[in-house]
């Protein structure tokens, strides 16, 4: 996130961060729909949601409302907010702790947290001397990873104490952070550099992958074999084989994308456009896109599978769409 010449308050700051991180002027790309509905149900949630996370028995969708010191807790089978969990700084991003109950969250207002998603309480929490972006963790679920974005740093925590066991060095404007299937390298979205640094977490040292553009959100399969990055300002999707550690492959002419998530049978995409606030779905094989764009709510950028139905996140709505697919 790019940081400010002149001082705000915290809240101000991050408001204006994101404003200035969306409203670009785009252009349309040529689209056919058999699907362009707008009248979707919606859950209003806290200030500016972002991120999403499902719990693994798919029963509660977590909310990263990223203006705001609040996850929205939403009950899948009723489709409202079960309760708001409080107290997390700007909540920025999620990674599930392994075959736990467990979910670790960023705070952009340096924050990382955990939480016991089986009673929505927050084990323990540390604070640091920066603000904090993107997070991911190790199959174990015993290392997470997080964002330093003063420092253009990556920090290795250990999950149990939350102590900084070791730091690894990015580019400018580190944002989104990914993991290879083998827990050998990180992957980190360089915004202000336009490129993704490939770090080696053994031996720290770091190769670079230059993209252009504003290279962002991370997601991955199943196996972290691949990594689908979306590139704000390029309008397209980097994928990422993580075992060579390349782009092998792009998805173009997404406008403005946000997240590109797969469906729990990998067998499509689903990828969000912020400026369009459409969300389009992909062949995840031959990446050709399909016929149908589903019409979401305002500036959307978080995307959740949950059986029948798709979560969006509404950044510029405060709510979440529900779409029956």
């Amino acid at each position: 996130m790019k940081k400010k010449i002149f001082i705000y308050l915290l809240a101000a700051l991050l408001v204006s961060c994101k404003e200035n991180k969306k409203e670009i002027e785009t252009t349309s790309v040529e689209n056919n729909t058999i699907e362009n509905k707008t009248n979707y149900p919606s859950i209003k949630v806290g200030k500016g949601p972002d991120a999403l996370f499902l719990t693994p028995d798919k029963s509660f969708l977590y909310v990263a409302n990223v203006e705001d010191t609040l996850i929205s807790v939403i009950d899948t089978r009723t489709d409202k907010v079960l309760k708001n969990i409080d107290g997390i700084r700007y909540p920025w991003g999620f990674v599930y702790l392994a075959e736990s109950n467990l979910v670790a969250v960023s705070g952009y207002d340096k924050q990382v947290a955990i939480i016991d998603f089986n009673n929505h309480t927050i084990l323990k929490e540390k604070l640091f001397d920066t603000h904090i972006g993107g997070i991911t963790a190790n199959k174990k679920g015993n290392l997470i990873y997080t964002i330093s974005i003063d420092d253009n740093k990556v920090l290795q925590l250990d999950a149990n104490t939350l102590n900084i066991l070791k730091t690894f060095p990015t580019g400018k404007g580190p944002d989104g952070i990914g993991i290879s299937g083998n827990d050998s390298k990180l992957f980190v979205t360089n915004t202000e550099d336009g490129s993704i640094s490939v770090i080696d977490i053994e031996t720290g040292q770091q190769s670079i992958l230059k993209t252009g553009g504003k290279p962002e959100l991370i997601h991955s399969n199943k196996d972290h074999s691949l990594l689908y990055i979306s590139n704000f300002l390029k309008n397209k999707i980097h994928i990422i084989d993580t075992e060579k550690g390349e782009i092998v492959n792009e998805i173009n002419n997404v406008v403005t994308p946000e997240e590109a998530v797969l469906s729990k049978d990998e067998k499509l995409l689903y990828v969000v456009s912020f400026d369009l606030g459409e969300l389009s779905v992909y062949d995840a094989s031959t990446l050709e896109k399909q016929s149908v764009t589903y019409k979401t709510g305002k500036k959307p950028i978080g995307v959740m599978p949950v059986g029948n139905k798709l979560y969006v996140s509404n950044y510029g709505g405060n709510s979440i769409s529900i779409i029956n697919k």
